[in-house]
Parts: structure tokens; sequence; C-alpha cells
């Protein structure tokens, strides 16, 4: 994969394919969410299972699982700014969010998409502060984080962590 995607200033810098470009295989677990308060709980069972279900180490899991609900929390706040609930009011549009789990040689990139095109903007919140922290914690715990936005529009915020066994799920090349 190369150097990471972050510049100096530490803001992650839009890539137009993702971090998994041409990388097709592998295993793929996917689901969709409504942006509510409960949507973090959800994601983190899905992202457990998962990555159970695939043999990933237990520390790899809980790593995930935590990057996954700051992600999927920041994607809530993105589709729903008061976060209290979404908002009903705008005519015939539906909110969702979408988190994709992809398992890659040595590698579990997490995919958190949602409808709002503005970037994700990583900020310091203060010592007394209740929340602003996510993405420094995201950051700080994967090895590579970004995002890119969709022909279909949104965006998506992507973090790769690694496994602890590299080798232990081979991609089967194609024949």
């Amino acid at each position: 994969m190369g150097e990471p995607i972050r510049p100096a200033a530490c803001v992650p810098r839009p890539s137009p394919e993702g971090p998994v470009s041409n990388e097709l295989d592998g295993r793929i677990a996917h689901l969709d969410l409504a942006p509510l308060p409960s949507a973090p709980a959800w994601a983190r069972r899905h992202a457990g299972a998962g990555l159970n279900a695939w043999q990933i180490g237990p520390d790899t899991i809980e790593t995930a699982q935590l990057i996954v609900s700051e992600l999927v929390t920041n994607a809530i706040k993105a589709a729903n700014p008061g976060l209290v609930r979404p908002d009903s009011s705008r005519s015939g549009q539906r909110e969702w969010i979408a988190l994709t789990l992809r398992l890659l040689q040595g590698r579990v990139v997490i995919e958190v998409f949602d409808s709002d095109p503005a970037p994700p903007v990583l900020s310091f919140a203060g010592a007394d502060a209740e929340n602003g922290r996510g993405l420094v914690l995201v950051q700080a715990l994967a090895k590579e984080w970004g995002h890119y936005f969709p022909p279909s529009g949104g965006k998506t915020v992507y973090a790769v962590i690694g496994t602890q066994e590299p080798d232990a799920h081979p991609i089967p090349t194609r024949r």
C-alpha cells in the first residue's frame, strides 16, 4: 500500500479510489445502518462478529470495533447535525450509513460511507470536552486513514489496521 495518505498537517488527503483500489480478492462484510444513536452499537457487533468469523485476534477485533464506533458516530453527526434524531423534514430524502469491512492480506480495511460531501476534519478537543476526539483516536490506532469521494456522491472515511498474523489469511491468486 505504500506510504500513508496523511500529509504533514495530519489532515487526511482524499484518494479517488480509496485504500483498496485494485485489490478485489479477500473477504468483505457489509452493513447498512440508519443514522440513529443505536447505529454505533450495531456496527460494533457486526464488526466483532465478522472479524471473529474470519479468525482475527481479539486485540485486532477490539481495535476495529473502537474505530468502527468512532467513524459511525461521525457519520451519524454528518447525517444529523443535531444528533438527537434523524431529520424527517427532508422530503423524500433518506439518510443512511454503510459500514464495509475488508480483510486483505495482513490488514483490515474499515470503510464508513455517509451522504455528506464534507470531508472529515481532524480536531483536538479540550481536556474537559465530552466529544471531539474520534478522529484523533482513529489516527492513533490506524496504520493509515483518510477519505475519498465515491462518484455517486457523499464520502467514505476509511481506516486500515494490521492483523496480528500478517500471513494467516493469504489471499488466493486468480488463475
